[in-house]
């Protein structure tokens, strides 16, 4: 269930299902200190009752700096739901790594797409997005008013 990849610096790491007890901390560690409108049990919930679950993972040395979450929305699309890399850890290229891993098992599962959503206020990650050739494919507001916009990419 894992498979690693180093680079120079940082190892990454694929696990499919739902992590150990363990890894959920980590990971649990580095969504809050990302996301400051965290929403615990929400997170937990998606976790553990999504199909197809995949965590890519990134690693320097032993620590948790990043990571990318993503589940089955369809028979042949894939959603990226979530992930981040911790503040003093950007600006290395770990969110395009994550990204294009995640990418590749994706397509190796057999989906033909696959779908993100983000928001204004995380505009690298729409930049991202752009560059990695996903298409804006349209803008929504959610039930407690923040705008989303969501991303497609044919594979």
């Amino acid at each position: 269930m894992l498979n690693g990849m180093e680079n120079d610096k940082f190892t990454f790491k694929i696990v499919e299902g739902v992590p150990s007890k363990e890894l959920l901390e980590s990971i649990l560690i580095v969504y809050k200190s990302i996301f400051d409108d965290y929403k615990l049990d929400f997170f937990m919930n998606r976790i553990h009752e999504k199909e197809d679950l995949l965590i890519v993972l990134c690693y320097d040395q032993n620590q948790l700096v990043g990571y990318k979450i993503g589940y089955r929305y369809s028979d042949t699309t894939f959603y990226s739901w979530i992930g981040g890399v911790l503040p003093e850890q950007r600006n290395h290229g770990i969110a395009k790594q994550l990204a294009q891993l995640q990418e590749k098992r994706v397509r190796e599962k057999g989906y033909v797409k696959i779908r993100t959503k983000s928001m204004n206020r995380f505009k690298p990650m729409m930049i991202l997005n752009l560059k990695s050739g996903f298409d804006i494919k349209s803008i929504y507001t959610n039930s407690i008013g923040q705008t989303k916009i969501v991303f497609e990419k044919n594979l």
